[in-house]
């Protein structure tokens, strides 16, 4: 359990957790001669067989507003210290303030310093705080009067706050580890040191890890100053680092993650605004995780929460749910704090009513399974990006989709794969884009009856409804599998349709169809076939590529025709071939020894299976392509 103080400088913050730990969190010689927090200090309280309670003390300095910020980032508990001889100050205000936007739940009211001031002003200064706090969100707010001097109220706040850590409830450890920095420092014979807080997933001892682009590795771990071999989200650790590590990567602010972290300069976020806080488009200090960020800010649609989008001068990390403060430097007040809605902020169509629609709903959804479905209302949803959006894994989402209890009575969507991409659509979605599809086919070969189909460029501009291109293709592939579309080559078809050849061309193509089929995988070029059928070049030229259009005949090169039967058999020996490779793969040669067609007509082959999709070309090799 990670318990915060908060409060005004010099109400005795650092003195109060050195009377509940023993331990001195002013570390700095700076800090001993002003007789004040300037860094981030950290204390341990031993709780028997349970975990340890961890301690963050924060400066209450404006000027170091910012590190205090950082401390509370990720706390499961915050105590407000409050002079007794001084009351509230503007720090402790402004403390509450951050506490509240930041959604820390568990809040206890120290009043410090009571050996000072009489019994009757201590009950008096309790009462007019317990009503300020219920104003401010806080109700029944448990109360402790103290003295770091004496020591009076140390013990029963001491257990207080052990019986709370005895009864917390971390949160599971589910999801990929996600470490929040917030120090960093080298220790000898170690090297490499940090600490923060685990948000999410766990980690352990020779676990890679992602600091941006860079490859780290987790040479050790410590809690509480103890080794330990696992560490579980919402605990507190320093972490031992080896892999490729620089002076300036990691630092405080930076994210540690098991996955690759996506970065942006926009930020769409729910926004809640502190009284009289005036927005406006100058610069602005975001302060998110342990790091501070100039942004500038844009309104997108007032009401509870505003919904706003952050621009940034230079790209940042950030996840769904991640919570934030904006301070305004040149009134050195904090202005108001709130979520990351989508830290891949859209710059065209971020005002439009569906995008305002769908941030709504995830400013509003419980868990990543709620916004999955909100997102699915939208239109098609391409899964990779959404994972990398609430920090989770493809195979978690397909398992969610794949869940009827997750699905809350819907009908489970459209799930595709398109290459390094991953698509879901709901199946009425998938059902009116179909409708459209097959219309236009209709109308196609009702317009082309000689004609077997039109290729998938055309297709593309008359049914997408501006789909993504992975996406398009993956639905014609899924409807071919189900037996709606045909395909022949580059034509795409309605299965039941068949071209209506001219009775001329039908039975010059019942001349040439032995004489392509005699020569196996390498059918006579064309001016062969003008030879053997007695015809004019260029008349048969035009029949051949007429004959293509009705896809009865495939242009593997420019002088060679094949029937669709014979490609098959290029594709099949392609196949095999891969199938009998180790590499999963092969090469020209070797493609040239088993068709025994010669070396010019295979490069010819292997450059038609690559503009067809059937194979792809790397580094001299050549793989089966996905679909």
């Amino acid at each position: 359990m990670i318990i915060a103080s908060a409060g005004h400088v010099d109400h005795g913050k650092t003195s109060l957790i050195r009377a509940l730990t023993g331990v001195d969190t002013d570390r700095l010689a700076e800090e001993k001669r002003r007789g004040m927090s300037i860094e981030l200090g950290f204390a341990w309280l031993d709780n028997g067989e349970h975990e340890p309670l961890g301690f963050v003390d924060v400066p209450g300095h404006e000027r170091f507003i910012g590190t205090m910020l950082a401390g509370v980032a990720a706390v499961d508990m915050a105590l407000l210290v409050v002079a007794a001889d001084a009351g509230p100050m503007p720090q402790t205000l402004e403390h509450l303030s951050i506490l509240r936007l930041l959604g820390v739940q568990r809040l206890l009211l120290v009043l410090s310093r009571c050996d000072l001031v009489e019994p009757a002003r201590q009950q008096q200064l309790g009462e007019e705080l317990a009503e300020w706090l219920e104003q401010q969100g806080w109700p029944a707010v448990p109360q402790f009067a103290v003295s770091s001097v004496s020591g009076a109220g140390i013990d029963a706040l001491r257990q207080y706050l052990l019986d709370c850590a005895s009864n917390h409830q971390r949160p599971p450890s589910q999801g990929p580890a996600r470490l929040l920095v917030d120090r960093r420092f080298s220790i000898a014979g170690a090297g490499c040191v940090v600490t923060g807080s685990l948000h999410s997933g766990r980690l352990q001892v020779g676990q890679n890890l992602l600091c941006g682009q860079r490859s780290l590795r987790v040479r050790g771990l410590q809690m509480a100053g103890r080794e330990a071999a696992v560490v579980e989200a919402g605990q507190r650790c320093a972490v031992n680092l080896a892999g490729d590590l620089r002076d300036d990567q990691p630092r405080r602010g930076d994210w540690l993650g098991s996955l690759p972290q996506a970065f942006s300069n926009r930020l769409d976020v729910a926004l809640h605004s502190l009284p009289d806080s005036r927005w406006h488009r100058g610069v602005l200090q975001l302060h998110l995780g342990a790091a501070v960020h100039p942004a500038r800010l844009v309104l997108l649609e007032e009401g509870q929460p505003v919904l706003a989008q952050l621009l940034l001068e230079q790209p940042l990390h950030a996840l769904h749910g991640d919570r934030f403060i904006i301070r305004d430097p040149a009134a050195n007040r904090t202005l108001g704090g709130g979520r990351v809605l989508d830290p891949q902020g859209q710059q065209r169509g971020r005002s439009k009513a569906p995008r305002l629609q769908l941030l709504r709903a995830w400013a509003q959804a419980d868990s990543p399974q709620q916004a999955l479905l909100a997102a699915l209302q939208q239109g098609p949803l391409e899964l990779h990006g959404f994972a990398e959006r609430f920090n989770l894994t493809l195979a978690e989402l397909q398992q969610w989709l794949a869940s009827d209890a997750a699905l809350d009575g819907q009908d489970a969507p459209v799930l595709l794969q398109a290459g390094k991409h991953s698509w879901a659509l709901h199946c009425h979605q998938a059902e009116a884009i179909w409708q459209v599809l097959q219309q236009h086919l209709q109308a196609w070969h009702a317009a082309h009856p000689e004609r077997l189909g039109p290729g998938e460029g055309e297709l593309g501009l008359a049914g997408t409804l501006h789909l993504p291109l992975s996406l398009w293709r993956a639905l014609l592939r899924h409807w071919l599998d189900q037996g709606r579309l045909g395909r022949q080559a580059w034509a795409w078809h309605l299965p039941q349709h068949q071209p209506q050849l001219q009775a001329a061309d039908q039975q010059l193509l019942e001349r040439l169809r032995p004489l392509l089929l005699e020569g196996g995988l390498r059918p006579p070029i064309v001016g062969e076939l003008s030879q053997l059928l007695g015809i004019e070049l260029a008349e048969l030229k035009l029949f051949l590529q007429r004959m293509q259009r009705a896809g009865q005949l495939i242009a593997v090169a420019p002088n060679r025709y094949y029937l669709p039967q014979q490609v098959d058999g290029l594709v099949a020996l392609a196949r095999q071939l891969v199938a009998d490779s180790a590499s999963g793969s092969f090469n020209a040669a070797e493609f040239r020894d088993a068709s025994g067609i010669g070396r010019n007509l295979t490069i010819q082959v292997l450059e038609y299976l690559d503009r067809a999709g059937v194979t792809r070309f790397l580094r001299e090799q050549r793989f089966l392509a996905g679909g």
